[in-house]
Parts: structure tokens; C-alpha cells; sequence
């Protein structure tokens, strides 16, 4: 049961990857664009530790598909002004809104 676990939280992870690969690429023909790319990959890493963290906790693969999806609507769901957007920066990186600051 802890492998489909582990299965599961990488498979989500790796969604949020393949999405910041392709911001990378992406601004990566743009100037000035490593701050972005920096933060992204900064909120991307303490990202998967938090949701790792509850991920271990939990039993079975339905509490890892939960954790994300209860993470991306928590997302979505908190303001986008300061301090808030420093949690959602990588979700709104990706769509395309820019650095909060």
C-alpha cells in the first residue's frame, strides 16, 4: 500500500515538474528571467517537502490524492496580496501572473 502511496504523491509531483520545465523553457528566452525561474523552483521545492510531509502520514493512495488536491484548492482559494501570494507564487508563476513583489 505504501508503494501506490509513493506512486501517486510522485505522479502528482511530477505533473508540477513537467509544468515547470516547460515555464523554464519558456522564460528562458525572455531577459531577466531567472528570478522567476528561481522562485518557482524554490516554492516547487518547499512544495513537495510540505506536501511529503503530510503525505507520510497518511495511509493508502486516496491520502495522497487527497493532500494534492486539497493542497491546489487551498491554493486557489487564498488571496493573491502579499503575504498570501508567497504561498501561491508557484500557481501563479504558472498561469502566467507574474512575480507578487
Amino acid at each position: 500500500m505504501a508503494a501506490m502511496k509513493n506512486l501517486v504523491h510522485l505522479g502528482a509531483l511530477a505533473m508540477w515538474a513537467v509544468a515547470g520545465v516547460l515555464f523554464t523553457l519558456k522564460a528562458g528566452l525572455a531577459f531577466g528571467a531567472l528570478l522567476p525561474v528561481l522562485a518557482f523552483w524554490g516554492w516547487f521545492a518547499a512544495f513537495a517537502a510540505g506536501t511529503g510531509a503530510v503525505v507520510s502520514k497518511l495511509e493508502g493512495p486516496l491520502g495522497a490524492l487527497g493532500t494534492h488536491g486539497a493542497a491546489l484548492l487551498v491554493l486557489q482559494a487564498l488571496p493573491a496580496a502579499l503575504p498570501f501570494a508567497l504561498a501561491r507564487l508557484g500557481l501563479d508563476l504558472l498561469a502566467g501572473r507574474g512575480l507578487p513583489f
